[in-house]
């Protein structure tokens, strides 16, 4: 493994388990290189942060790229893409629990993030027209009707990591659990069979 991945998983791991405040003196200790080394690879902590963001990115378009291979999106395949969605909020837990901070640090990852909204917003309401293509969500549903249900998704996916952490506590399977329950129940009312 080539020493900028080794920075990337060190941050990633310190960033989860001792908040957005660890420093690269602490990612270099972690991994036991210089900090003029980690520096080589990455100037600034706000850097690490945005390859982070860059790589969380990358792996949610694989996620909502896989739906375009099925030719029938049905329950199963949906529930698939909310467990590997959950699976990536929580790998990367530190950025969804510091996404207001990291967004006013960072104003390029706000830039960035806002931009992604826009095209995930297009992308998952033609995945919902799929459903309704397929007989599994009701045909009858306005746009307004998609806007505020897509706005509900991303609201649940992007935060329900906080409320976890301030409420319900649950540990990484309990809380996928609830997560996907959620999520079902926001969907079941435009769904023609419910889940």
């Amino acid at each position: 493994m080539d020493t900028k991945r080794k920075i990337l998983n060190a941050a990633l791991e310190l960033y989860n388990n001792k908040g957005i405040n660890a420093t690269t003196r602490h990612i270099a200790e972690d991994i036991a290189i210089s900090v003029g080394n980690l520096h080589y690879h990455f100037k600034h902590t706000d850097d690490i942060v945005l390859a982070l963001y860059e790589q969380i990115a990358a792996e949610f378009d694989v996620v909502i790229g896989g739906l375009d291979k099925h030719d029938l999106l049905n329950h199963s395949v949906f529930d698939q893409m909310l467990s590997s969605s959950f699976n990536i909020v929580y790998r990367y837990r530190f950025f969804f629990l510091n996404f207001v901070e990291i967004g006013r640090r960072i104003p390029m990852i706000k830039k960035y993030y806002q931009e992604l909204m826009g095209r995930r917003q297009k992308e998952l309401k033609v995945t919902f027209r799929k459903f309704v293509a397929d007989g599994h969500f009701r045909g009858d549903l306005s746009e307004q009707a998609y806007d505020s249900l897509v706005t509900q998704c991303f609201i649940l996916n992007d935060f329900w990591l906080s409320h976890n952490e301030l409420v319900d506590q649950l540990d990484e399977q309990e809380a996928e659990k609830r997560y996907m329950e959620l999520m079902k129940n926001v969907l079941n009312p435009y769904m023609t069979k419910v889940q």
